[in-house]
Order: structure tokens, then sequence, then C-alpha cells
């Protein structure tokens, strides 16, 4: 089967920044706050939105060093606000705010400059649009050609992110006609419909490119459904919530994150991580400081994550350890201990013998770990399809979760 070049061009990205910002960054309550709390003032934050426009250059400029190949950035979420230029459809945008600016305007132009792919997500579930409820296919008119101007006036996008349909499971969508606008506006564009929680990993004949599990840790992804190969995608909040939540301190540790990194390239997707800003368009510390931490991980193990996409590498899990593998031409070793006195050091093992079973016969050179350029004791056994790996634990005043070696 052929698989088309922008799906493997996606999967090689790895890794991806969601954005989740709008009015709702006001109440620092999360994204859903209007909806579930609902908030009597919500709609005075769109006469308060004027953000500072450096800060959405300096969270694009931060993505690029962290990484992150592609951003994904909520053009529109439920509450109907839009940050782009809705050429007077609505009023209810951010050139209509004392901003006065067209945000995804200066989001994509920033992307463009630092060589980095911009996403739009666009929520198709509305609850601000009395078309949405009173006139649905009226409703959809007005999302093709809104999708429209998202497609023509922004220079190349690199994908749309669609989420809500879930809340209508029975509705006629018009999917299709969606999508044969975006391919003939945008033909390189990733089309990503989120299936929701209910439905990770499931296409439903859908004509989309990727395989969603929000928030999923998926152990096994079918990529072959309905007769077509698809890309995937996970997605994780660095708290509890996707938008601004102020009290939320449900932070996930470094070692989750370096993990979920590690695991869903194990598994075959590309790995969204999301950030919730704050109402003028900055971060918080907590956010940062996660942010830095891919950041210096990344630096190092960078390659890694680029270079095993799913469609051209297979992967090799450990004989009795599932979070050992081998994907391409990288090792990946979870939670090895430091070197050192037993007195000083805690945690992991110091040294483990990794064994793969049912490993090609191709001849191997050398592993070389990545973050110290030292190599890697191993033997091959052809006779029996085996590798067998002796993974040295990190030196001391290194430990950087999971160690990455590149096998030549």
């Amino acid at each position: 089967m052929e698989i088309a070049t922008k799906l493997i061009n996606f999967e090689k990205m790895g890794i991806g920044l969601f954005v989740h910002w709008g009015l709702y960054s006001k109440f620092a309550k999360g994204e859903w706050s209007q909806n579930i709390l609902n908030i009597t003032n919500y709609q005075n934050a769109f006469s308060e939105f004027n953000p500072i426009e450096d800060n959405i250059h300096n969270l694009v400029k931060l993505a690029k060093e962290c990484g992150f190949k592609y951003i994904v950035l909520t053009a529109k979420h439920h509450d109907g606000f839009y940050l782009f230029d809705t050429k007077g459809i609505h009023n209810f945008d951010s050139v209509h705010t004392p901003f006065g600016k067209d945000v995804i305007k200066i989001f994509t132009h920033e992307c463009h400059e630092q060589g980095i792919a911009p996403f739009i997500y666009y929520a198709t579930y509305d609850w601000h649009n009395k078309k949405y409820q009173a006139d649905f296919n009226g409703y959809l008119k007005e999302l093709r050609q809104l999708i429209g101007i998202l497609c023509t006036n922004y220079g190349k996008i690199g994908g749309f992110w669609f989420d809500g349909n879930w809340n209508k499971p029975n509705a006629d969508w018009q999917d299709e006609q969606l999508y044969q606008e975006i391919r003939k506006l945008q033909p390189q564009a990733i089309i990503t419909n989120n299936t929701g929680l209910g439905k990770q990993g499931i296409n439903d004949g859908r004509k989309v490119d990727v395989l969603t599990f929000e928030r999923g840790n998926p152990q096994v992804i079918n990529h072959f459904q309905n007769n077509r190969y698809f890309a995937a995608e996970t997605s994780l909040t660095l708290n509890r919530h996707w938008g601004n939540a102020q009290n939320d301190l449900n932070y996930v540790s470094a070692r989750h994150l370096i993990e979920q990194i590690c695991h869903t390239r194990k598994v075959g997707a590309n790995l969204l991580i999301n950030v919730g800003p704050e109402f003028d368009g900055s971060l918080n510390i907590h956010c940062l400081s996660l942010l830095e931490i891919i950041k210096q991980w990344m630096a190092i193990n960078k390659e890694a994550v680029y270079n095993t996409n799913n469609f051209e590498h297979k992967t090799y899990t450990a004989a009795g350890n599932d979070n050992d593998f081998i994907k391409g031409n990288y090792l990946f070793v979870d939670n090895l201990g430091n070197v050192g006195n037993q007195n000083v050091v805690l945690g992991g093992e110091k040294m483990r013998e990794i064994v793969f079973n049912n490993f090609p016969p191709q001849k191997i050179e050398r592993i070389v770990w990545l973050d110290n350029g030292t190599n890697v004791a191993f033997k091959q056994l052809p006779e029996k399809s085996q590798l067998i790996v002796k993974a040295d634990g990190f030196e001391y005043g290194t430990n950087l979760v999971e160690r990455v070696a590149k096998i030549y």
C-alpha cells in the first residue's frame, strides 16, 4: 500500500505543541469554564482581550527551541470566539477586541519565520453561534466559509485539527465537502478530527489523515483501517485542564513527560503536549519549567524522536520488559540508575542486560549513547535471531529518565 508523503512527513515531526488560548484564559478556570461553571460575565472578556503581541512571537520561538516541529493553536474553541479575522461573517473575533489584530496571522507568520508548521485547531461544537442548534446546515455552510478563509489568507498551513463532532454523533456533518475544500486549497495539510475520549484510535470511516488518542496512552495502534493507512497522535495536558486553570496544581512529573515522548514513538504516534497560556498570552512558571525540561532532553535525544516515524521503522520490545525497545536505529532504555557509590546513588539498575528476540540478522557495528558518546556493550546471536545489550546506568551527575543510544 502506498503511503502519502504528507503522512510520512507528519510522522517524522514526532512532537507538537498544543496551545489552548482564548477568552476562557481570563478566568483561569479551564477552557470549559463558560459551559460547566456558567460564568455570568464571560462575554466581558471579549471587551478586555488585549494580549501582549510579543508573547505570541515568543511562544513560537520557545516551541522551536524545545524541539517541537509543529504547533496547534485554537483558532476557535467551543465558546465561539475567533482568533482570526472572520471577514465580516462574525464580529466575535480578535480584530473587534481592544487588541484589534488577527492573532492567527501573527501566529502563522512567526511559525513560517521559525520554520515550524502552524496547525489550526477549530471547534466544530459551538456554544455561541445560534445556528448550531437552530440552522445546522446553515452553520456548516458558514463553517466551510471560515475554513476557506483560514486556507487562503495565512500561507502554508500544516494541518487542521477539528474537535466537536462527537457532540452530534448522529448528525450529517457534511465532512466530505469540508475536507475536499481543504485539500483543494491546502493539498499538503494534515486533516485531523478528534474522536474524543470515548473513541480513541477509531476512524469510523472518516476521510481524515490521523487517528486521535485524546489523553490516551495506547499500547497498540491499528494504523490500517477501512483499507487505508492513518498516522496517529496522542495528546496530553501538563495538568488536568487544557486551558489556563490557576488553581489546578496537578501537573505531570518530568519523568512522566519524558516517558510519554518515548512511549508514544514506540507505538507509532506523534505526541501533542498542551499548554494553556494566561490571558495576555504568557505561560506560567509551571508550564515554562516543564517545557524547559523537554528542551533539555530534546537537545540530546531529538534525532531519535524525529527519525522513528511509524511507517518506515519497526519496533522491537525487550523480552520481559516492554519499556525498553528498539525503533529504527535507536535503542530506548527506561529507568536506569546512576553509576556510583551504593550508599549515595538511589533507584534503578546500574546495569541492565536487555534481550531482543526475533531481531533481524543485520550486522551491527556499534551502539553509542547519545548523552555522552560512549559505546554500549552488546553481542549478536544470529543463529538465535537475538541481540543482547548491556546497558550501563547514567554517569554520576546525570539522569535523563530515558537513555537513548544510536545503532550503527
